[in-house]
């Protein structure tokens, strides 16, 4: 039985192996309920919104259950009573539990959308913008008022693209 200020929610095998995949790509080593704490405060800070994919979920097997935070599911709830209508004519639900499924679903598609063009680099691929750092850092600290790492990281990177896209046009025209 959980504790107060926790709940409890079903999981469908198909639902569990997304979540935990989604977890490994964006939050490594986290463990599954916190992912979903993130996920909501991330939509809540309106990073990205929950639109509903074109998506089809396995509802076999035996529900797994997962004990989350409280204002977690007092979130999925109050969800399902907005869009419980919307998901039952666009995914056939019958409940809350497969409602559940399709918008934890929905949330993951959304979040992968979200990162589309993000561009993922290792910290060791940042070596190269150290060293233009440790060349450029005066000039930059007259001209752009840098006085740390991040805002030069900033200035230059913002730079560099303004010169992809500016290249861009030139050669499509």
């Amino acid at each position: 039985m959980p504790g107060v200020g926790y709940g409890t929610i079903g999981l469908k095998p198909d639902v569990l192996t997304r979540l935990k995949k989604i977890t490994d790509v964006h939050y490594p080593g986290m463990f599954l309920p916190s992912s979903l704490i993130i996920l909501m405060n991330e939509i809540k800070l309106g990073y990205y919104t929950v639109e509903p994919h074109n998506i089809k979920i396995d509802l076999n097997g035996k529900y797994t259950s997962i004990t989350i935070r409280t204002d977690v599911k007092v979130w999925l709830e109050d969800n399902y009573k907005i869009l419980k209508d919307e998901y039952k004519e666009k995914y056939k639900i019958e409940n809350f539990t497969q409602f559940l499924s399709y918008f934890l679903v929905n949330m993951f598609e959304s979040k992968r959308d979200s990162q589309k063009y993000v561009i993922r680099i290792n910290e060791s691929e940042f070596n190269w913008l150290q060293l233009e750092y440790k060349k450029r850092k005066k000039e930059y600290a007259q001209k752009y008022d840098t006085r740390t790492f991040e805002r030069f990281a900033d200035v230059y990177l913002k730079q560099l693209l303004e010169k992809i896209q500016e290249a861009k046009k030139i050669l499509t025209v």
